[in-house]
């Protein structure tokens, strides 16, 4: 109980303090938010960034390159990171991995069936293979995913239901896309990657998960383009005609659970290739890439350099706030010298002293790292307005809060520390001179 009652009293005086040198304590909260603030804001940024996206099963993930270029003058860097038609059946047929995707990127416009506005949505739509749904664990709020590569089955995204359907559970209703029907078996919850793992290619890391989802086949036999990247040797005329044809544009994902499937799967892509090249359709040497979410998010350079030494920036410019907001209270506890030796004269001992500085530092840390809060919140929006490609991942997670407001009760300790000490090394007689 005695004890409480001196952390009270700690406190008391502590306020007294703020209250006694307001302008003071203002430019040391002020100083040290303003650190704290501009160093969250880059966490924010930088964490989003380097996000796991997919915790559960990263290292069990692997996007498949496949070098099949059938011209020993690639205009690429090879392995490409998309492959052709007859190379992802292949894949698909090889039976090694747990689950095993082939996809694509289109976009359509797309209604309710029995709706009477003519009104269409655009729907950023995944053409896919049945296994792309437990692949990524994407989570169902109603049905099913995809039972086929073929068919006229679709599976919408939370976004788009919520569009056409109003967000109420739409299994078994029929939507319109592209003049034709298509019955609605599943229904996506809002669902947020970062980064969207399954396509990071050409700045896509951070775009929103796709608003439809379609059997892989049926979006080639209608034509749905590729609104991404695509390479071709020879002309291939419509998507319908492409599957013979040197035109590469699918991406490959395949679940290894164990080293002894990827050693397998390695070996069946380099078996697969060697036989490309007996039959002289595959020039370039046997180059095919393993690369699970982690590995294939560095090669394609996800996390911004710039944003790391930002980030660093940041860091050094805190240090600086430290340094000044400790010189402001140097100075507070010099000009505050006869009144602890007059403390100290009285009986009050030094450790008691400290302790008080310590109450004094955390109630500073406190307000400042609520201010701190309130200002990365406002470096992160005046971040979109200047960029806006970073509106997706300029979010503060509860961990980057918590972590600033530790951050913020640090600095406030390290500020008063030096100080502290400083006031408490003379001697009571020199003190009260």
């Amino acid at each position: 109980m005695r004890s409480c009652n001196m952390w009270h009293y700690y406190l008391m005086l502590s306020l007294r303090s703020l209250k006694r040198s307001p302008t003071l304590y203002s430019m040391v909260i002020l100083t040290l938010a303003i650190g704290v603030g501009a160093l969250a804001s880059n966490m924010a940024l930088y964490q989003s960034m380097a996000a796991d996206p997919i915790p559960e099963k990263s290292d069990r993930l692997f996007h498949v390159s496949l070098n099949s270029w059938p011209d020993e003058d690639s205009p690429h860097q090879q392995p490409l990171f998309v492959t052709r038609y007859r190379d992802a059946q292949q894949v698909l047929s090889s039976g090694i991995p747990t689950k095993v995707v082939a996809h694509y990127q289109t976009r359509v416009y797309t209604k309710s069936l029995d709706a009477k506005s003519l009104t269409r949505f655009a729907a950023d739509t995944r053409a896919t293979t049945p296994d792309f749904f437990a692949l990524t664990n994407a989570p169902f709020a109603y049905g099913r995913s995809l039972s086929s590569a073929e068919g006229n089955e679709v599976v919408l995204g939370s976004d788009l239901n919520d569009k056409i359907f109003g967000g109420s559970n739409s299994v078994g209703k029929a939507v319109e896309i592209e003049g034709k029907p298509y019955t609605v078996v599943g229904v996506l919850k809002p669902w947020t990657l970062r980064p969207r793992f399954y396509h990071m290619e050409q700045d896509s890391a951070f775009r929103p998960t796709d608003d439809l989802f379609v059997p892989l086949e049926t979006a080639i036999d209608n034509n749905w383009g590729v609104n991404g990247r695509s390479s071709s040797v020879d002309y291939s005329g419509d998507m319908a005609s492409s599957r013979p044809h040197n035109r590469f544009y699918l991406s490959l994902w395949a679940q290894l659970d164990s080293a002894a499937q990827q050693d397998s799967f390695q070996q069946y892509l380099d078996n697969y290739s060697q036989q490309l090249k007996d039959a002289g359709e595959h020039p370039l040497a046997i180059n095919n890439e393993l690369k699970n979410v982690h590995e294939w998010a560095d090669k394609l350079k996800v996390v911004d350099q710039r944003l790391l030494a930002f980030s660093i920036a940041t860091m050094l410019f805190l240090i600086v706030c430290v340094f000044n907001a400790s010189s402001l209270l140097l100075a507070k506890y010099h000009d505050d010298k006869s009144e602890m030796g007059l403390r100290r004269a009285l009986g009050a001992s030094r450790n008691q002293l400290f302790r008080q500085g310590f109450v004094e530092a955390m109630l500073v840390g406190s307000i400042a790292g609520s201010l701190a809060l309130l200002l990365s919140w406002l470096f992160l929006a005046c971040s979109v307005v200047l960029l806006p490609n970073l509106k997706a991942i300029a979010q503060l997670e509860p961990a980057v809060l918590g972590q600033g407001f530790a951050i913020a009760l640090l600095t406030a300790l390290l500020s008063t520390g030096y100080p502290l000490w400083r006031a408490n090394r003379a001697s009571i007689s020199a003190e009260m001179k």
